[in-house]
C-alpha cells in the first residue's frame, strides 16, 4: 500500500500494546535493518528478549518504548516502526534515543516527525536537556535524517567487537530543538 504524502502530519507516538507485539518482532527479524542498525545481518532479539518485552506490554509497563503510528482515514491506525530512549542521565539531563520503521515506510518523512514527537516529550515533558544516539558510519540514511532533525555528529567510536565498524556519535539540545520547531 502507498502511503501519500497528505499522511505525514497525521504520525504520533504511543506505548506500545499487545496488538504491537507482532510488529515488533517483525521489525527486528528484517535482516538489512538490523545491518544498519546494528552492523550484523541477524541481529535478532532472542526468544527470551521477546518474551520479556511481551510480558511488560502486557503488564503496561515498558520504560521509554514507544510505537510509531500513522492515521490514514480510510484505513486507520497503522503502525510503522518504533522509537525509544534509555540510559537516561538524570545528572546531566542526557538521554541516549533510537528508532527502527518498517522498510516499507522508509524514505517517507515518517521518522523526521517521529523523532521531533519523542524530543518533545523527553525536552518539555521529562525536563531532559540532550539526546544523543549512535548510527553505524555506514549508514549514510540515517545520518542525513538525524541531520535534517537537528542532530551534530559530536564523536566517531570504533566498535569493540567488530573493528571495521565505526559508530558515529551524534546529539542534540534542547535550545537547538527549540529553535527547529519555531
Amino acid at each position: 500500500m502507498a502511503i501519500s504524502y497528505q499522511f505525514i502530519n497525521k504520525v504520533y507516538i504511543r506505548p506500545p500494546k499487545a496488538c504491537d507485539i507482532k510488529y515488533y518482532v517483525r521489525w527486528w527479524n528484517e535482516p538489512f535493518a538490523s545491518y544498519l542498525d546494528l552492523g550484523v545481518m541477524n541481529g535478532y532479539p532472542s526468544k527470551d528478549s521477546v518474551t520479556e518485552f511481551a510480558r511488560q506490554v502486557q503488564q503496561g509497563y515498558v520504560p521509554g518504548w514507544f510505537t510509531i503510528m500513522l492515521w490514514d482515514e480510510y484505513i486507520g491506525d497503522i503502525r510503522v516502526g518504533y522509537i525509544r530512549y534509555r540510559n537516561v542521565d538524570w545528572m546531566k539531563k542526557r538521554v541516549e534515543i533510537a528508532i527502527r520503521l518498517g522498510q516499507k515506510y522508509w524514505g517517507r518523512g515518517i521518522g523526521k516527525f517521529a523523532i521531533g514527537e519523542l524530543l518533545a516529550h523527553l525536552f518539555y515533558e521529562k525536563g531532559l536537556e540532550e539526546a544523543w544516539l549512535s548510527v553505524g558510519s555506514f549508514n549514510q540514511r540515517a545520518i542525513r535524517l538525524y541531520e535534517k532533525c537537528g542532530f551534530t555528529e559530536t564523536d566517531r567510536k570504533m566498535d569493540p567487537h567488530k573493528p571495521e565498524l565505526t559508530w558515529v556519535i551524534m546529539s542534540i539540545h534542547k535550545s537547538k530543538f527549540a529553535r527547529l520547531t519555531i
